[in-house]
């Protein structure tokens, strides 16, 4: 049998090195989620108030939950807002009725008292957001998107609160999470300090890329799901025209087709959320693959349209060779923004995406200064064994909002909200 697998390892190798090898991407429109911006919404708040979080670190959260209300209108046509507090039991502070102005809102969220409680009972909270808020006679509305947010510092634990054991308590916390994003929710989690089970806070929320940990509660205002909540996933880029291209690291540190497929869907997911086309109120795509040359698979004038974008990403095929990263960028300025003819007020971004460190770092240093001097912006995404200083040299400065880094290809999806934020309030600047 191993020297079976052996065999066809070593074919399907030999098979990628004869010429090119086309990809088996397939994306599906239907199942991307859409960063159409739809401001308004239905929006819970699940604070943490047990004993282990502190006081001090309690009103840390509040400000948290202030902040993020910032970027919302809160009245009867807007956003409206409810709040749930959790620690031994759970309890409705306000629902979606009982505020109707931001004034309010903040007012009654200063007013919650930090309970102090022994135990941690996740799934009693989730239950009565399910049961008590998202419910027509708590205000909630068909016609708006209903959000989620959970935050807390440690993992699920009902102690002496409900007789439940631990593993109960647990299993009951996901399936309260799952019968709420069952009902339409979308969960954001939230997860503070070195006590929290982030395998349980990404099965609460709604997949890894609306789950955050951060080390310290001080950590929270500067983190990428804070900007992603205070914007509600929409970012000021509608009707605003745009021109954007992505370079694709093809180089055979990736390792297979279904890797490269990863990045390409990543790119679909993305620009999903643009109004893609050629009219002056468009965003225009192009996408520039790499490994030891780099070719522009289509350029920005290529496509008028969202539908026919994404079957061109189908037929970019996948070969193996070194990262000439610095080629990708020669590219990008002498074919991908050389023959563009609208106005230079429309902003220009470049978008790296590579597994690993330049084979000629040199170059790529040289090429980066004539393409920065052009004013293009350069947005660097970095997984695997990548060079994150030679990242942040590519990128744009400041690198905290030009800069991503993930695990693997596997992880790409995580910052993809982050990065279409970045790039809507780029072209909501222009």
């Amino acid at each position: 049998m191993e020297i079976i697998k052996k065999y066809f390892y070593i074919l399907s190798w030999i098979l990628l090195y004869i010429g090119r090898t086309k990809s088996q991407f397939i994306f599906n429109l239907t199942e991307s989620t859409s960063t159409e911006c739809t401001k308004d919404a239905d929006l819970v708040f699940l604070i943490d108030t047990s004993r282990s979080l502190g006081l001090r670190a309690y009103q840390k959260e509040l400000q948290f939950v202030e902040r993020v209300l910032e970027g919302y209108e809160i009245g009867t046509n807007r956003t409206k807002v409810a709040v749930i507090t959790f620690s031994a039991g759970s309890r409705l502070e306000f629902d979606f009725n009982r505020y109707n102005t931001k004034a309010d809102v903040l007012q009654g969220i200063r007013n919650i008292p930090y309970t102090d409680g022994m135990s941690t009972t996740i799934y009693r909270a989730l239950e009565q957001a399910r049961r008590e808020v998202f419910v027509p006679e708590a205000g909630d509305r068909p016609s708006f998107k209903n959000l989620a947010v959970i935050l807390t510092d440690g993992e699920t634990n009902p102690g002496s609160f409900d007789p439940y054991s631990f593993l109960m308590g647990k299993t009951l916390t996901r399936q309260e999470a799952n019968q709420l994003k069952f009902h339409g929710v979308e969960v954001f989690g939230i997860g503070v300090g070195h006590r929290v089970d982030h395998v349980e806070m990404v099965g609460i929320s709604s997949g890894s890329k609306n789950y955050l940990r951060v080390g310290d509660i001080d950590d929270l205002e500067s983190s990428r799901l804070f900007k992603i909540l205070l914007n509600n996933v929409c970012a000021t880029c509608n009707n605003k025209p745009a021109d954007v291209i992505f370079m694709v690291d093809k180089s055979s540190s990736l390792g297979s087709v279904a890797n490269f497929d990863k990045e390409l869907s990543f790119i679909a997911r993305f620009v999903d959320g643009f109004n893609i086309g050629q009219g002056p109120r468009d965003v225009r795509v192009g996408v520039i693959s790499f490994s030891t040359d780099a070719q522009l698979e289509f350029g920005l004038s290529s496509y008028d349209d969202k539908s026919s974008l994404l079957n061109a990403l189908l037929n970019i095929d996948f070969s193996l060779g070194n990262t000439y990263t610095h080629k990708a960028f020669e590219v990008l300025l002498n074919q991908g923004f050389s023959t563009s003819t609208r106005p230079s007020t429309v902003p220009r971004v470049g978008v790296i995406m590579t597994d690993g460190q330049s084979t000629n770092p040199y170059k790529l240093e040289d090429i980066i200064m004539k393409v920065k001097l052009k004013g293009i912006e350069i947005f660097s995404i970095g997984f695997g064994s990548v060079d994150v200083t030679e990242l942040n040299m590519m990128a744009t400065v400041p690198d905290h909002t030009h800069v991503f880094v993930v695990d693997d290809v596997h992880t790409l999806d995580t910052v993809r909200d982050e990065l279409y934020l970045e790039i809507c309030n780029l072209i909501g600047q222009s």
